[in-house]
């Protein structure tokens, strides 16, 4: 049924209430930090804690599904953390981000890419997801597609001098066809992933602003016959792809203390 027309029925229970669960053994304190990158790629932790000084929080993540560790940035008022994979995962991270007080996601990851507008171990922005996941489709009515902020899209693609482009999200990879492929190509979007519209729709539920980068990771083949997709990843590109997800923290940050000072 997905989400009901016209109902305000209050939800069972929320994330500020299982932050503050007997079970969860977690404060609730609010975070510091009123921004968080989120990884959905877990290399990208282990590559954060080198690149940076961080501190881990004693608490951790205080999450509903597979709690797990969140790190502080100790040159960079910001949070990380790994998000999960998949929407379900990706919706129960914004979540808690949110009731954690967070404002601001950077949602970092990879994508499969489809268009001969990408290449392999390009970082796109995506200026809207496709939804092709269930997650979204129990926040809103009906809904096609979720965009990011657009203020951080803008900032975060020029200062980067990165391309935008959609992209789609979806819950079934083995259901990935050709012919679903051609149909995407159609619609403008030149990669598929799993979380990027979750994590949009969700932000904009909540009140979040959030943006998004990622990496195509892979090229598939556009027709029966064509060579086969083959992982292109690297160490140096995930390296890359981090402190490009470190580098649109820090102008989020910036655009917050404009903002402020304008007060």
């Amino acid at each position: 049924m997905w989400k009901l027309k016209d109902d305000d029925s209050r939800p069972i229970f929320t994330a500020e209430k299982q932050v503050k669960s007997a079970h969860r053994a977690h404060s609730g304190t609010p975070l510091p930090e009123k921004t968080a990158i989120v990884f959905f790629m877990g290399r990208g932790l282990d590559l954060m804690r080198d690149m940076h000084p961080v501190t881990e929080v004693d608490e951790g993540f205080p999450c509903f599904l597979n709690r797990r560790a969140l790190w502080t940035l100790n040159d960079l008022p910001a949070c990380y953390l790994y998000g999960g994979a998949g929407a379900p995962m990706a919706a129960d991270t914004v979540e808690t981000l949110a009731a954690l007080g967070v404002k601001n996601i950077v949602s970092v990851g990879l994508c499969g890419g489809f268009s001969d507008k990408v290449h392999a171990g390009e970082i796109i922005v995506p200026e809207k997801a496709f939804v092709e996941e269930g997650t979204s489709l129990h926040y809103y009515d009906g809904i096609v597609s979720a965009s990011p902020d657009g203020e951080y899209l803008k900032a975060v693609s020029g200062a980067l001098e990165k391309r935008t482009h959609p992209i789609v999200s979806m819950d079934a990879p083995y259901r990935q066809t050709f012919k679903k492929e051609a149909e995407w190509r159609r619609l403008g979007a030149v990669g598929v992933e799993m979380e990027t519209s979750a994590v949009f729709s969700v932000s904009k539920y909540l009140g979040l602003r959030a943006i998004s980068l990622l990496m195509v990771s892979d090229i598939h083949p556009i027709e029966d016959g064509a060579p086969e997709w083959s992982w292109r990843m690297t160490n140096e590109l995930r390296r890359d792809l981090v402190q490009a997800g470190f580098e649109a923290a820090r102008l989020i940050t910036e655009i917050g203390k404009r903002r402020d000072s304008l007060k």
